[in-house]
């Protein structure tokens, strides 16, 4: 009884309130042993572990309470290595008999796979039948992994699909059923599948391509603008210190030839600034090697966008 309660409180912790469904994670079959509380060395062997701790408690709340759980295992070879619990909870209308159907709230809050399964064709009930006992549903061997389980519910639907369009099939669920069951094959979902892998990464590589480029003009943007925000700047430094003007014209006078070349001395050294990018250039640049200190919060703002432009660039290169 103590397994029982254990495990039905393990259920209900996951359970989804508003559908009355719920699956756990796969847990090791060590932590399984350790939250079930049984001691080490007892059941040694998982055959009795499956047995007594799960079959058993599980037939007990399924029989006495409003929960119907299944188990599902994970093998690696031949070994159990993890189980999950999948369950639902029966809802019974009042003065309705037992037996009744369930009753679930609308469609959308089911899981994915059962509305497929309902879209095409079978009953709600069937539907989560075969959602809560997953690989268990399959009688075919090999059963599929329980993480390719929709994968598998998926081709048998796409199966089902092709046999109506040829007309091939008299009565769909039936056939949906039987496909689940004993594993009909279909080698042209596999075909799709891979197709249509390939159209989206051949879309992916293509939208990756527009987004690199989209990337790289954005850096040499931004490498532009980073020019035009320092000679805003350095305007601003002129405006509210006029000798730094002053300072710099008559340092690049002295030193610069093709500076002494372009500056006429008819203008005012506001108006060469102003109006000829050959001298505001070497002005800027003095400017910034003069006083480096004033420039050093821009140059910080730049570096971080082009560094985070630059991981993006890398990421998709």
């Amino acid at each position: 009884m103590a397994d029982a309660v254990i495990e039905a409180e393990l259920c209900i912790d996951y359970l989804h309130e508003e559908s009355n469904l719920g699956q756990t994670p796969f847990i090791s079959i060590q932590d399984f042993r350790k939250l079930m509380g049984i001691p080490e060395g007892m059941y040694p062997e998982f055959k009795k572990l499956n047995q007594y701790v799960i079959k058993e408690p599980l037939e007990e709340i399924n029989g006495v309470t409003d929960l119907t759980i299944t188990a599902e295992y994970k093998k690696e070879g031949r070994s159990v290595v993890a189980v999950k619990f999948r369950f639902r909870r029966t809802l019974q209308l009042p003065g309705k008999a037992a037996g009744q159907e369930e009753l679930f709230p609308e469609t959308e809050a089911l899981p994915t796979i059962v509305q497929e399964l309902m879209t095409a064709g079978l009953s709600r009930n069937d539907a989560l039948d075969i959602w809560q006992r997953g690989t268990v549903a399959v009688e075919a061997e090999p059963k599929p992994d329980s993480e390719a389980f929709e994968v598998y519910i998926r081709e048998k639907i796409h199966l089902l699909k092709r046999r109506q369009a040829s007309g091939r099939v008299t009565h769909s669920t039936g056939f949906l059923l039987d496909a689940i069951r004993k594993n009909y094959t279909n080698p042209e979902f596999a075909e799709e599948k891979k197709q249509k892998e390939a159209r989206q990464q051949a879309q992916d590589r293509k939208a990756t391509a527009r987004e690199l480029a989209a990337l790289q003009a954005q850096r040499e943007q931004v490498q532009r603008s980073h020019s035009d925000v320092l000679h805003a700047h350095c305007q601003g430094m002129i405006a509210a210190v006029p000798a730094l003007l002053e300072e710099a014209v008559t340092a690049l006078q002295a030193h610069d030839r093709l500076f002494r070349q372009y500056y006429r001395p008819d203008k005012t050294p506001s108006q060469n600034y102003e109006e000829r990018p050959m001298l505001y250039i070497p002005i800027d640049n003095f400017l910034k090697e003069s006083y480096p200190e004033r420039f050093q919060a821009l140059h910080d703002a730049h570096n971080a966008e082009l560094a985070a432009l630059d991981t993006r660039i890398a990421a998709l290169q």
